[in-house]
């Protein structure tokens, strides 16, 4: 079994390190922390290299590659700065949604806005009194003629605020649902 990186991922690890290096000033990016801002420039040119969504198909506007390229351009990114590495990788979270079960119209809307740099992909998933436990949601959402109306609280997150271009937000639909998770 060969565990070497073949052609195209050796490729795209060397792309993405020669990005950080040209890019990644550390002296900006403490200034950047030091403010409390989001690398947005580096985001868009992240965007523009492919590096954001690089496993969305290609209609999509994605590399349609797997999960280890998108495992090796987290690690460099990462590696040339952890902070500024973290919010490039994450400018996709919980799109992973929408690409698994959203519909097609969904898919078509959203994930070559996210892939292109334009949006931030965000997820609401924490609650204040359960943490992260997905099976222990209090937020509940009720259809409400051809709307949903959300009815709780979330807190830590992910890429909220104005450069998202939709929430993901985890909510109990059917309050009769067994939530106990004991077998």
């Amino acid at each position: 079994m060969e565990f070497e990186l073949n052609k195209e991922q050796k490729q795209i690890q060397k792309a993405v390190r020669e990005f950080v290096r040209g890019k990644f000033d550390k002296t900006a990016i403490a200034e950047m922390e030091t403010q409390h801002q989001y690398p947005e420039k580096l985001w868009k040119m992240a965007a523009e290299l492919g590096f954001i969504g690089i496993h969305f198909p290609e209609e999509y506007s994605g590399q349609g590659l797997g999960v280890l390229e998108n495992t090796l351009v987290a690690e460099e990114l990462c590696r040339g700065d952890s902070t500024v590495g973290a919010c490039l990788i994450l400018a996709d979270f919980a799109s992973e949604i929408i690409l698994h079960f959203g519909s097609e119209a969904q898919k078509t809307k959203w994930l070559p806005k996210v892939a292109e740099g334009h949006i931030l992909s965000c997820g609401a998933f924490t609650e204040p009194d359960h943490g992260s436990d997905i099976t222990r949601v209090n937020t509940t959402a009720v259809k409400d003629g051809g709307e949903w109306v959300i009815d709780g609280s979330k807190i830590f997150i992910t890429n909220g605020g104005p450069r998202a271009g939709f929430y993901n937000v985890l909510c109990q639909t059917d309050p009769d649902a067994d939530r106990d998770t004991e077998a």
